[in-house]
């Protein structure tokens, strides 16, 4: 009998060793994906947020050999990039502060859910900051953006549509 005791653990052992490859490898394919869904962006996109144009426009670029793309918000900036399986995003805030965010995984095909982690220059953690950032790519000329604020204990949110106006 312990020998049977021993063949069943050993299958356990390989059945969840095989579970943590296979979802490893898969959080690397679904960051890989991501990333290329963000180069995908590369343009200039008109923004409208409560059914009002905005006079500033959204840009995303790709550089450095391809190993980034930035996204420029009006006078914002963030840049996305690779990091092993992770897809992560730095968030240079008009409120002085430099969010660090990281892709959630499974998340709905479009949708990409970016999740705060560590963040660099805030003066307070009640301060106001960044939390999450989540877009929803509809199609290759349409994208929803939602930015969520955390301020003390609460959260607020901002919503916006872009609509790509030109392709670089």
């Amino acid at each position: 009998m312990p020998r049977l005791t021993s063949r069943v653990a050993g299958v356990w052992g390989l059945c969840w060793t095989a579970l943590l490859v296979a979802h490893s490898a898969f959080a690397a394919t679904d960051a890989a994906a991501a990333f290329n869904a963000f180069r995908g962006l590369q343009g200039t996109w008109a923004i409208e947020s409560n059914g009002k144009s905005m006079t500033i426009e959204m840009t995303y670029e790709v550089g450095s050999k391809a190993s980034i793309v930035t996204e420029q918000f009006g006078k914002e900036l963030s840049v996305f990039y690779r990091d092993g399986k992770d897809l992560l995003m730095t968030h240079f805030c008009n409120a002085g502060n430099q969010p660090r965010l990281k892709l959630k995984e499974n998340g709905a095909a479009g949708s990409y859910e970016f999740e705060m982690f560590d963040i660099t220059n805030l003066p307070d953690p009640a301060a106001a900051h960044v939390q999450r950032i989540v877009y929803k790519i509809t199609d290759d000329k349409h994208l929803e953006l939602e930015i969520v604020w955390k301020n003390a204990k609460s959260e607020s949110s901002e919503k916006y549509t872009l609509t790509k106006i030109a392709t670089k």
